[in-house]
């Protein structure tokens, strides 16, 4: 149903304008129409009244009822009158309502009823009168012939001009039909114009239909609403044109800003440099209003020209906390996998010695262990009181042993119960990533020792991770903590870029250092309050 009803933009605007003009233009020809016969026929009234009124006072005419020698004169009189005025008939009559000249009507004892003339015979008046109907009315006007004789004048007869009314609104009709013609061909160059304004729209629509227009638009509000991602649109003259609630959340913006201009929005100079740049811009890492923002922008180009941006804008602190909960899970998992393959290896160990037969073997065997797992306990949990970093050091004692890394907690190592302030994942992030690159790091060397040691006391609380690798050069020092900076191959190098930067969202600072006997010593001081 909805379907049928759909009108093309170029029938809307062919039927607007062919009912505009249509509308005008008879309403224009109906009052022409009206205007030219009123005002045809007044000057047809006129015209009659003048003309009789002139002939009854003319000398000829005068003449004409006072002699009978001077009728000749009259007719000519008469026939002259009638060529010039282009009347339908002229003629005289005499008091007894006889004609005595005429021209262009036959002749007779009387063309007029009594009636007709009365007026002019008795009160010497001159008017107009209408007679017949349709076809055959006539317009006339009569006049009175009045002689002067002295001692008194008299009404000796009158003379009546009349005209068709059918040659009349047969010059009407003319008039009509030239007026008819040029709104043919108004109407012609209203078609056309409309066609191509039809077109000219649809040009700069891309050919689409205002019905397919307004579909694709709900089509593309519901899109950018659905999405996550922040999406702005600007102008070439840097106002807002298009903002998603995405983009609302991640710029802290409560209200709708469409037409604004983005500056006055916007308090990032980097931002709206993004946003008027004729360059595709990717993945550009910016601060705004205490959050870390991945801004991608892309200019819309018209004939090489910007007429606008379009920005996506990523809050990275909702990356962030799922890439950090991906690691978290899988630093547990690697820790667990180590803790299981470790206690198996120690089992397969034991059910050796005992099916051997080897029981002071595995009574020495199980007391060696149990005393290194009470060692550690001891160190771990009453030496180090918050949870969440006896939770880290179980986990990566079970991997050293599993690398045969000899890792030691360090007596000196003291820490109370950390405030809520310092959540799991960043503590994963920054002890987990330095920790295991010191189990790589001591891999590669013969002794294989690393050592941590943790302190609270004064201000800051200070992690130290010692390895007994073959330490790091003056000039890589400097590199260490850019993203991508590794010796272990491609698509590595970002765990220390990650620390340095949890390091510093809590306030913090990360230091390194070489052994002289090889080795590096990673230092980080994060305060206790921020």
């Amino acid at each position: 149903m909805i379907g049928r009803m759909q009108v093309t933009l170029q029938t809307k605007i062919l039927g607007l304008v062919l009912f505009l003009i249509v509308l005008v233009l008879g309403g224009l020809t109906a009052m022409f129409a009206y205007n030219e016969t009123n005002e045809d026929v007044k000057q047809a009234e006129h015209l009659a009244l003048q003309t009789a009124q002139t002939l009854s006072f003319m000398p000829a005419v005068q003449e004409a009822f006072s002699t009978e020698s001077n009728k000749q004169n009259l007719d000519l009189v008469v026939n002259k009158m009638l060529n010039q005025v282009n009347a339908s008939g002229i003629y005289v009559e005499n008091r007894n309502r006889q004609v005595i000249s005429s021209a262009g009507v036959e002749g007779g004892n009387s063309v007029t009823d009594f009636r007709d003339t009365y007026k002019a015979l008795v009160f010497a008046s001159s008017y107009i009168v209408h007679v017949g109907e349709g076809e055959e009315e006539v317009l006339r006007g009569i006049s009175p012939v009045v002689l002067d004789y002295g001692d008194y004048t008299k009404v000796e007869g009158a003379v009546i001009v009349e005209f068709n009314m059918s040659e009349i609104h047969s010059l009407i009709g003319k008039e009509i039909k030239k007026m008819l013609s040029t709104a043919g061909l108004v109407l012609l160059i209203g078609v056309l114009g409309s066609l191509l304004l039809a077109r000219n729209i649809r040009k700069d629509t891309l050919g689409l239909e205002p019905y397919e227009i307004a579909s694709l638009y709900r089509e593309r509000n519901a899109i950018l609403q659905s999405v996550k991602e922040g999406i702005v649109a600007v102008d070439q003259y840097g106002s807002v044109t298009m903002m998603n609630k995405s983009a609302q959340n991640i710029l802290d913006i409560t209200h709708s800003i469409e037409g604004q201009k983005i500056s006055d929005i916007i308090t990032s100079d980097e931002i709206i440099r993004l946003l008027e740049s004729n360059k595709d811009e990717s993945n550009q890492e910016l601060q705004y209003k205490e959050k870390t923002v991945i801004v991608n922008t892309k200019p819309v180009l018209e004939d090489g020209s910007r007429v606008g941006t379009v920005a996506s804008f990523r809050d990275k602190t909702e990356m962030k906390k799922m890439i950090e909960a991906f690691s978290e899970v899988k630093k547990y998992s690697e820790d667990l996998r180590a803790q299981a393959h470790e206690f198996t290896n120690k089992l397969y160990v034991i059910f050796g010695l005992i099916q051997l037969g080897k029981k002071d073997e595995v009574i020495q065997f199980i007391q060696e262990e149990t005393k290194t797992h009470e060692h550690h306990t001891e160190m771990i949990f009453n030496r180090i009181n918050d949870e969440k970093i006896q939770a880290i050091l179980l986990g990566k004692l079970a991997k050293a042993s599993e690398k045969k890394i000899n890792f030691n907690i360090d007596h000196g190592s003291s820490l109370s119960p950390l405030s809520d302030a310092f959540e799991l994942s960043p503590l994963i992030v920054i002890l987990g990533n330095i920790l295991d690159n010191a189990f790589d790091a001591a891999a590669e060397s013969e002794e294989k020792h690393v050592s941590f040691f943790v302190t609270d006391f004064g201000n800051d609380i200070l992690f130290e991770v010692t390895d007994s690798g073959r330490g790091i050069s003056k000039d890589q020092e400097e590199l260490i903590f850019k993203k991508g900076f590794s010796h272990k191959g491609d698509k590595r190098g970002y765990g220390l870029a990650n620390v340095k930067e949890e390091v510093e969202l809590l306030a913090g600072s990360i230091e390194l250092s070489s052994v002289e006997n090889g080795g590096t010593v990673f230092s980080v001081f994060l305060p206790k309050e921020r």
